[in-house]
């Protein structure tokens, strides 16, 4: 595609932005409490349950606040930016991932990313965590090329930006056999949680003290679950990273994995969690433009449609079958399997 059409898509999506500028309470939360943390009050960061973001979603935040209004709604020049370049870097993965019908693929990329700004997407939430599915994808690739180290800070960073990050420490398993990629892991988890460490030293965390309330869609509700804890939040852990672990083995050296893989990371938790927000569901997006770009010619309609299932769903508070939907829409793009390229050569 010309850079005159990618300029016309990275064009709409900041009038999209503008025309659905909102409040985002959180980020305005966040960036405050970056602030604390840059003075060095290491005490005052965590000593409240409500603050679930990590390290660097806090400082994240306080860049993309930047201007913001004192109710957390950023500034013009913010959505513009971020708006733009997501919708452009979601065309150039295609022209990068695409090969020979990479044109067709940068439309459905731009058409679908379009729609999801107008959601809006990642202003209604945690925009930081946008970043965790494609960390989890680097992470992926950097392990089957053989630097560990560089694939388990990729995963660290993710955790450092919220802790549900940790869910896709299996994804490894796609890219290294099981011995290599646990020991991968293990790095990861241990820098991950680490971040957390000098907080937790200052007898002033409370991260594990929040009570959730549970939303009315979700398998929580359903089951009579009035609130939970963090204990729930484990076991919802244990689920989701099992089917990470079966999703990365099964498509283990397939170049597919990589986006495969943090789509079903995405996915599952979204089915399993008790509480409901749209931005859960914008880790699926991004895993979904990431699929568009890598998926086999042959199933890029399939791919296309996927995506727009999940935009729907978030859109009509489908909790649980909308993910389900979009799990059962998956298989048969991953059935058609990629051809298999050494060392994960992306060009």
């Amino acid at each position: 595609m010309t850079w005159g059409m990618r300029g016309i898509a990275v064009a709409l999506a900041g009038v999209l932005g503008l025309l659905t500028r909102t409040a985002s309470p959180d980020l305005a939360g966040f960036a405050a409490q970056a602030s604390v943390l840059l003075h060095g009050h290491l005490a005052d960061v965590y000593a409240v349950p409500w603050n679930q973001a990590g390290p660097a979603q806090l400082l994240i935040s306080a860049v993309l606040a930047i201007g913001a209004e004192p109710g957390g709604t950023a500034s013009v020049a913010m959505i513009v930016l971020v708006n733009g370049g997501l919708v452009l870097l979601a065309m150039w993965l295609c022209e990068r991932l695409g090969g020979p019908d990479s044109r067709r693929r940068e439309l459905v990329a731009a058409l679908l990313a379009l729609l999801w700004i107008a959601a809006p997407l990642p202003w209604n939430g945690h925009p930081a965590e946008l970043a965790v599915p494609a960390l989890w994808a680097s992470a992926i690739v950097l392990q089957h090329r053989g630097r560990d180290l560089l694939a388990a800070l990729a995963l660290a960073l993710g955790t450092a930006i919220a802790p549900w990050a940790i869910l896709g420490l299996p994804c490894l398993l796609a890219a290294a056999p099981i011995g290599r990629a646990i020991r991968t892991g293990l790095i990861a988890a241990v820098l991950g949680v680490g971040c957390y460490l000098p907080f937790v030293l200052t007898g002033h965390f409370a991260m594990f003290s929040v009570h959730w309330e549970t939303s009315g869609s979700t398998i929580a509700a359903l089951l009579g679950v009035p609130s939970v804890t963090w204990w729930l939040r484990v076991g919802q852990g244990v689920v989701v990273a099992l089917g990470v672990a079966a999703a990365a083995w099964w498509s283990r050296n397939e170049r597919l994995a990589v986006a495969v893989v943090p789509l079903v990371a995405a996915l599952l938790r979204v089915v399993t969690d008790p509480v409901w927000h749209p931005y859960y569901w914008y880790p699926v997006a991004v895993a979904s433009l990431l699929l568009i770009a890598m998926v086999p010619a042959s199933r890029l309609l399939i791919a296309g449609v996927l995506g727009y299932l999940a935009l729907l769903s978030e859109s009509a508070d489908l909790t649980v079958p909308g993910p389900l939907i979009c799990l059962a829409v998956l298989y048969p793009v991953v059935t058609a399997r990629a051809v298999r390229l050494p060392r994960y050569d992306l060009r």
